[in-house]
């Protein structure tokens, strides 16, 4: 097994640097300390290490910032621990600080290879007419009550009628794609197609977002018509312009 180049504290640090970053534009060691709930000179010793690593920029009495490369795996910490979250809260139906305290020791230790099933079980469960919202709360009242015949005969009688809508909306409604720009905020869309030889396209490869893929539109800039989108545990900001060479089709679940 590959030793791990970071430990789950220095990768901590790195997501909360890069918060603090994002919050006040500048980390501080005071600031560290206070959100990780540590002493300075624990603070110290981390930032040494890591800037010895040449993950950051450190310097006594200066601001703190990311290097490209401590930028990267903050981020990929970060998206860990939001798709981690999410099928905790969206599958396991645990909420609050218990899911977000189960993604923090969970993020740590996922592999890649888990982490895109994980990505693609929480998909399947949003397309699949045998899943969705009704198999959820199905799984939440198990959970929460003892099992029953009546809850299971429930189930199947409520799966069926899913899957006759389903299919009744899958051959009525209007699957022609339309540019991602058109599409409103909080709309769940599925991605047809993208310009891969664009810089957006490659990008959207680096990061595994295919045909295929699930998101939502997050927001939208008032002023530039820029697009926030939730894809695959990233938050990604699409400027308007390759918005309308994107191609999706909005999607209900």
């Amino acid at each position: 097994m590959k030793k791990k180049a970071l430990t789950a504290s220095l990768e901590d640090y790195l997501e909360t640097i890069y918060h603090i970053i994002e919050d006040k534009q500048a980390a501080r060691v005071k600031e560290i300390a206070k959100r990780l709930e540590v002493n300075n000179s624990s603070v110290t010793g981390a930032l040494k290490t890591l800037s010895k690593k040449g993950l950051l920029n450190y310097a006594p009495y200066d601001v703190i910032t990311l290097t490209d490369k401590g930028e990267e795996i903050a981020l990929d910490v970060i998206r860990r621990h939001r798709v981690l979250k999410k099928f905790i809260t969206s599958i396991l139906c645990i909420e609050g600080d218990a899911a977000d305290d189960a993604a923090c020791m969970m993020e740590h230790s996922v592999t890649p290879e888990v982490l895109e099933r994980i990505v693609r079980f929480v998909e399947f469960t949003e397309v699949c007419p045998r899943s969705g919202k009704e198999w959820i709360s199905g799984f939440r009242r198990f959970c929460e009550s003892n099992f029953s015949l009546e809850l299971c005969q429930e189930g199947a009688e409520r799966c069926m009628g899913d899957i006759k809508d389903f299919s009744v909306k899958c051959t009525t409604a209007n699957q022609e794609p339309s540019p991602l720009s058109t599409v409103s905020e909080g709309t769940k869309a599925r991605l047809i197609s993208f310009g891969k030889k664009t810089v957006l396209g490659k990008r959207f490869t680096e990061l595994g977002i295919t045909p295929g893929s699930l998101f939502e539109i997050k927001g939208i800039a008032p002023e530039t018509g820029d697009i926030e989108l939730d894809v695959r545990g990233y938050n990604l900001t699409v400027r308007k312009v390759d918005a309308k060479k994107v191609m999706v089709v909005p999607f209900e679940a």
